[in-house]
């Protein structure tokens, strides 16, 4: 499965009638959705739509506008609103320590190499927090390799993960 195709998987299940929109543009930008939330915050619902460019690229933010006016289009033009009621639209890009939520984000940072940032909800080996290389990858679970030792961990038993940002 193409890694777009992951990430429109994913969010499938959060709301079908907004991904029957956003996917035709997605796919005609060559954009990769990372993430798709529509959450409460101060009383404003906000519709977040987070992309990038597939193969560990950088979206630019002339990509992100173009693709911001051609979202504002196609939501003016729907027959019926995916999103009832009042709405901010929030499109970005998901950062450089962007979060791992989902098992493909996981494999997007493995096959790119980089280092993550695991919190866990318990200790183990006396840490909460570990930094490494993934080195394995399953359905339940992951590896990671830091400076010291190898941790051994299922994503049931990670809080929050993101790619951690090496300067």
């Amino acid at each position: 499965m193409a890694e777009n195709q992951k990430g429109v998987w994913m969010a499938q299940a959060k709301n079908q009638a907004l991904l029957e929109i956003l996917n035709p543009i997605i796919e005609k930008q060559g954009l990769l959705l990372w993430d798709l939330n529509i959450k409460k915050v101060g009383g404003q619902k906000t519709v977040e739509v987070l992309v990038d460019l597939p193969d560990h690229q950088n979206i630019s933010m002339a990509q992100i506008t173009e693709f911001t006016q051609l979202v504002n289009e196609a939501l003016d033009d729907a027959a019926v609103d995916p999103v009832p009621g009042e709405y901010m639209l929030d499109i970005a890009s998901p950062g450089m320590d962007r979060s791992l939520a989902e098992p493909w984000h996981f494999a997007w940072a493995k096959e790119g190499d980089l280092a993550v940032t695991v919190a866990l909800f318990a200790a183990k080996d006396g840490q909460k927090q570990w930094t490494g290389q993934i080195t394995d990858l399953n359905e339940d679970g992951l590896s990671l390799q830091s400076d010291q030792e190898k941790l051994d961990v299922t994503f049931d038993e990670i809080a929050k993960a993101i790619v951690a940002v090496q300067f």
